[in-house]
């Protein structure tokens, strides 16, 4: 457990903890020759179950508080110091603003120096106390006035007892599933030891031998010695101070005030947090602000998405001159621009923001939603029903272990599938539409087998990432909704056959096909069969559509099978040296330049490769493509149309382009496409 000092300069706050632990907080030569506490001080104090309690004291000098923002960012306990002769004073105010802003669970206020005034004043001003502090929504867990300086005052030692006692109050609490976090406010080298980093222990617990990452390098940290509230330990828990000696540092940056320590991989730095802000005074849209972070500061301009609410709330994006380490819920203290004052803090709703439409009515609703929880599961619940949260995002928002990250999906009715988490009503909403949208492309062609995975993605414009979206179509596929035919999807129900005819037709141009090493033109099928090309062009649709032959050029077709090898042997060349030029693409397929280039452009159109810019030779594009199939063996790659040619895909939109790719009632598709 810790407890924090606040309250004015030369109140007492230094001299109240000598008092209640014997030991004197200021540490550098300047505190003592000025007798005022200019950086941070601890000294701790034993407890009755024979750990101890750390005590942070903070200076009151308001060019000082900077540093009081350091040590107050992350405790649960305050002090409120005030003289009894100097009473309420504005960084007791200030000081005071800071606490109310952050999430305490206990403050007591504590009146010094009371041997320098009479009774009815000592009880005016802890009147004036306890008004001060429901001013700021806070009630006191006691009141006591001590004299420090008076080794016998019976005050200092019933604050004492108080003291122990809320400490056993938090000793009781069980320890969460949450994983190691930490914010360095010190960092120094110890001769013999080494790198020596100190702060408070925000979440999860440390032992010695684990590693860290840390904000201030790449490399992982390794614990080698831990001291706990001033003693040796082996393993350290949250709500505690601690001093890490760590090895592994960067020789060209050590580790300083401001940087983090965690033992899951660090998220991205945040530039542009979504927070709800509680201000003491009106904001401005674009303003100036100061913020502190832990132990990190930074300026930044307030962009606000909505008016203030009735409670004088904002919600609002913060852009940072410096991005943050930033988790779910973490505060972010606002101060002037001046340095003069203290504004408000941001409560840190999300650390992903879109780059359009920030203040569309409906994300500001659900913003505000947000706001109104307090509860991680009712938060992580209500972003799994409109999206699809990544389980490393969800991890480090909420810094959870293994355990604890199991235990939040369930109790959020959340499904995981692979690296994801979602709702299991978005999971099967998501599901529905894609089998509705296909069910409409057949009902539109029935006579084309089915819809690619990308192009059928983007039809729906799903929410869902492209690798979850992936994997919603797989389990669609294992459950025999759908039915993969190569690289086209397809309801189970849905079926092509040939008529007798064209069976009978297939069956004598088969084998003659399969003599052709190079694509046929359909008068040449039309010599071989005596059929007219008009009449054999609508045959050779059908068989376009089962998969049969392919159609590289207008009028001019190969076996699928044969497609599938040239495709095989670019993949198999694109692997090994990075690239196909289209002179070693005519040597592979032993044919003519001609024809490669009409082969190789097909490929383009189908979007299996792409041409290099300002350069004659491809790489592959989308690799799923043109692989034979022991349930289909016949492949092609893009969509035929009625004449039999593949529409050119626009790379930009991914539409479909050129004037006679699809009959006018069909353009509504193409447009989604």
């Amino acid at each position: 457990m810790i407890m924090v000092t606040a309250g004015h300069v030369d109140h007492g706050k230094s001299t109240l903890i000598r008092a209640l632990t014997g030991m004197n907080t200021d540490r550098l030569p300047e505190e003592k020759r000025r007798g005022m506490t200019i950086d941070l001080g601890y000294a701790f104090m034993p407890l009755r179950d024979g750990t101890r309690l750390a005590f942070i004291d903070v200076p009151g000098h308001e060019k000082f508080i900077n540093n009081m923002l350091v040590g107050v960012s992350h405790v649960r306990h305050a002090l409120l110091v005030l003289a009894c002769d100097d009473g309420v004073m504005p960084q007791t105010r200030e000081h005071l603003q800071i606490l109310a802003l952050l999430p305490l669970n206990s403050l007591t206020l504590v009146l010094t120096k009371r041997d320098l005034v009479d009774d009815q004043t000592a009880a005016k001003l802890a009147s004036e106390g306890i008004v001060l502090l429901a001013e700021y929504g806070i009630e006191a867990s006691g009141v006591f006035e001590v004299c420090a300086n008076d080794a016998g005052d019976s005050g200092v030692e019933t604050l004492k007892q108080h003291i122990l006692d809320i400490a056993e109050q938090q000793s009781t609490q069980a320890e969460d599933a949450s994983s190691f976090r930490m914010t360095l406010d010190r960092a120094f080298s110890v001769k013999g030891a080494g790198c020596v980093v100190t702060g408070t222990v925000i979440s999860g617990s440390v032992c010695i031998g684990d590693s860290l990452y840390s904000s201030g390098q790449k490399a992982k940290l390794r614990v080698r010695g831990i001291h706990c509230q001033g003693m040796e330990v082996h393993r350290a828990l949250s709500g505690t101070r601690v001093a890490l000696n760590l090895t592994g540092v960067d020789n060209h940056r050590a580790p300083a005030r401001g940087d983090w320590l965690s033992s899951l991989p660090q998220a991205e730095l945040c530039a542009r947090p979504v927070v709800q802000i509680r201000s003491f005074e009106p904001l401005t849209h674009w303003q100036n602000v100061h913020c502190h972070h832990g132990a990190d500061h930074t300026l930044g301009r307030v962009s606000l998405l909505d008016e203030a609410d009735e409670q004088g709330r904002y919600l609002a994006e913060i852009v940072l001159d410096k991005p943050l380490l930033l988790c779910q819920d973490d505060p972010i203290v606002l101060r002037h621009i001046g340095g003069k004052q203290t504004l408000g803090a941001g409560r840190v709703l999300a650390v992903k923001v879109p780059n359009r439409k920030k203040r569309t009515p409906e994300r500001v609703s659900k913003l505000q939603q947000l706001a109104q929880l307090s509860n991680p599961v009712n938060v992580l619940a209500l972003l799994g029903q409109s999206e699809a949260l990544s389980i490393d995002e969800i991890r480090w928002r909420w810094q959870l272990t293994d355990e604890g990250l199991a235990a939040m999906l369930a109790q959020a009715g959340l499904t995981r599938l692979g690296t994801y988490g979602l709702s299991t009503q978005l999971l099967e909403q998501e599901k529905q539409q894609f089998i509705e949208l296909l069910r409409e492309y057949h009902q539109q062609h029935p006579d084309q087998l089915g819809l690619g995975r990308n192009r059928l993605q983007r039809m729906s414009h799903s929410i869902l990432p492209n690798e979850l979206a992936n994997k919603v179509l797989d389990s669609l596929c294992q459950d025999g909704q759908m039915v993969l035919c190569g690289a086209l999807l397809q309801l189970a129900d849905h079926r092509i056959v040939l008529d007798s005819e064209a069976q009978q037709c297939w069956q004598r141009l088969a084998p003659w096909l399969a003599l052709q090493t190079s694509p046929v033109w359909v008068t040449e099928m039309g010599e071989y069969l005596e059929l007219e090309p008009a009449k054999l062009r609508l045959l050779c649709f059908q068989l376009v559509q089962q998969g049969f032959i392919t159609a590289v050029v207008k009028d001019r077709y190969l076996l699928s099978e044969l497609l599938c090898h040239y495709a095989n042997l670019v993949r198999e060349h694109v692997e090994t040296h990075g690239k196909l030029e289209t002179a070693e693409f005519k040597d592979l397929i032993g044919l003519g330049r001609k024809v490669s280039i009409q082969l190789l452009e097909f490929f383009d159109r189908s979007g299996f490769t792409r041409r290099k810019y300002r350069s004659n030779s491809r790489e592959i594009r989308d690799g799923e493509l043109f692989y034979s199939h022991e349930n289909w063996r016949k492949n092609i790659g893009v969509e035929p149309t009625q004449d039999c040619w593949q529409p050119y895909p626009d790379l930009k939109s991914g539409r479909l382009t050129g004037d006679d790719v699809l009959p006018i009632e069909d353009l509504g598709i193409v447009e989604n496409a």
